[in-house]
């Protein structure tokens, strides 16, 4: 690793939590860079390769950990789609000045950064309630029955480990107030 001077912010939390939302937000910050993370999942229809994430075939992304690329990988679902952070993106994010690298992984992954030597403010984005993550899920439309179930069934045990590894949690009410949130805990203006 190298020395840094940068702050890392991990945010975390289940699927239709916001936290993607929360991070546009924080985006437009000029002290805010975002990671774009590399996957084998494909493109969504609304998806910019580049901008959402890096989109690769399973080769390339082998080739890409083999190398020693990846900061941390991920089959967040267990369903062959892998994700990873590349390292050099990070490093050189926090070898700049005052600046916040923010990473949206899931539990696992923001434990891989931590234990890859890699310490930043841990942030747990929580929906309001079981009921309004569900409604979430169902009214942005892209995951299928059995999808939503396994989302709604693992944001349980995502909530519980990131209690146990003491991340900060938000309740995403609203995003506008989750982002100021997370803005104070930065102390970056909004």
């Amino acid at each position: 690793m190298t020395p840094t001077s940068g702050r890392l912010l991990v945010i975390s939390g289940p699927s239709g939590s916001g936290k993607t939302s929360i991070i546009n937000r924080l985006r437009e910050h000029p002290q805010v860079a975002v990671s774009v993370s590399v996957t084998t999942r494909p493109k969504r229809a609304n998806e910019v390769d580049g901008r959402d994430y890096t989109f690769v075939d399973l080769e390339r992304f082998r080739e890409l950990n083999d190398q020693g690329a990846f900061v941390e990988t991920n089959d967040v679902f267990g369903n062959h789609n892998l994700y990873g952070s590349l390292r050099s993106e990070l490093e050189q994010a926090l070898a700049g000045p005052d600046g916040v690298y923010i990473m949206e992984l899931d539990v696992v992954g923001a434990r891989n950064v931590r234990a890859a030597g890699y310490d930043g403010l841990h942030v747990f984005i929580a929906p309001p309630s079981d009921a309004v993550l569900e409604q979430r899920l169902r009214d942005r439309g892209t995951d299928d029955e059995t999808a939503i179930e396994t989302r709604l069934s693992r944001a349980a045990e995502e909530r519980q480990i990131a209690e146990a590894e003491h991340a900060t949690i938000i309740v995403n009410h609203d995003i506008g107030e989750a982002a100021a949130q997370v803005f104070d805990l930065l102390g970056l203006p909004v």
